[in-house]
């Protein structure tokens, strides 16, 4: 496997890393120009810079820049005793030339997950696979799988399972639509108790409904002061159309509304936020 058959299969499991280049070479070095290393955040590498001093600092490097998610930097390193470039970093090593790294951050994408995989969810999905997203879709009927194709992501499952395994990451999009009501308010439940804290948590019911599910929420975990500034519900931006894939578009338009807000407001214009639907 060559090392672009290597980012397409990270990129394919959505694993964040680093990709280090060599772009430029003075004077001797291990390594020619266009020289390429993977880093993965736990520092294992594919590919090669020259290995020695130079590859080892470039690792530690990479995966700083994994932790700290910056997407890209150059840095100009010395391969011998003449420090003769401003912040060149001196790597301890006798080649006597120079060298510049670009790193490259190839972050994860951030995940959105879908419970329910019937008609809105595969419109969901089938919508938002141009977008950079994760998309998994989650399901408790082993028929449903039969309706997608090997290029979708779906966990067939016991919805409680899928908590009790800890499938879901914390600061995901969260979209509820199953096939019950009674379905949907018990997945909503479940955010709340495992404590995702999810960038958003949409939940299908109508503007009368959601109320009373809140309220009955804060009954049930003996809580009259949850954190709701994360949902949204009723779901999607009031666009108009009532087919899967018109109520498809208008949720991903309300999480994509949500997802650029501007920093410090507490949700995007015209999304139904709870909190507004509560206090109106």
């Amino acid at each position: 496997m060559n090392i672009y058959e290597k980012i397409i299969e990270l990129q394919k499991q959505n694993t964040p890393f680093t990709l280090v280049t060599i772009i430029k070479k003075e004077g001797h070095g291990p390594q020619i120009p266009g020289a390429k290393m993977i880093v993965l955040q736990n520092g294992k590498t594919f590919g090669t810079i020259g290995g020695g001093a130079i590859e080892y600092i470039a690792a530690n490097e990479s995966v700083k820049i994994i932790n700290s998610s910056k997407t890209s930097i150059t840095i100009d390193y010395i391969l011998g005793e003449n420090n003769d470039i401003l912040d060149a970093v001196d790597t301890g090593m006798i080649c006597g030339g120079k060298l510049s790294l670009f790193y490259e951050y190839i972050a994860d994408k951030e995940s959105v997950y879908i419970f329910g995989a019937g008609h809105i969810g595969k419109a969901l999905s089938y919508h938002m696979k141009p977008l950079n997203y994760n998309v998994i879709l989650l399901d408790s009927r082993k028929e449903i799988a039969e309706n997608y194709t090997e290029n979708d992501k779906i966990i067939v499952s016991d919805y409680n399972k899928i908590f009790k395994n800890k499938i879901i990451v914390k600061n995901a999009y969260i979209i509820i639509a199953t096939h019950s009501h009674d379905m949907d308010y018990n997945v909503m439940k479940k955010m709340f108790e495992t404590n995702l804290e999810p960038k958003y948590l949409g939940v299908i019911a109508s503007k009368k409904k959601s109320p009373k599910m809140v309220k009955r929420l804060g009954n049930d975990l003996k809580n009259d002061k949850l954190d709701l500034s994360h949902l949204y519900t009723p779901i999607g931006l009031k666009i108009g159309g009532s087919t899967p894939d018109e109520i498809a578009i208008s949720i991903i338009s309300e999480l994509q509304a949500i997802k650029y807000a501007e920093e410090g407001h507490r949700h995007a214009s015209g999304c139904w936020n709870i909190l507004d639907l509560l206090e109106n």
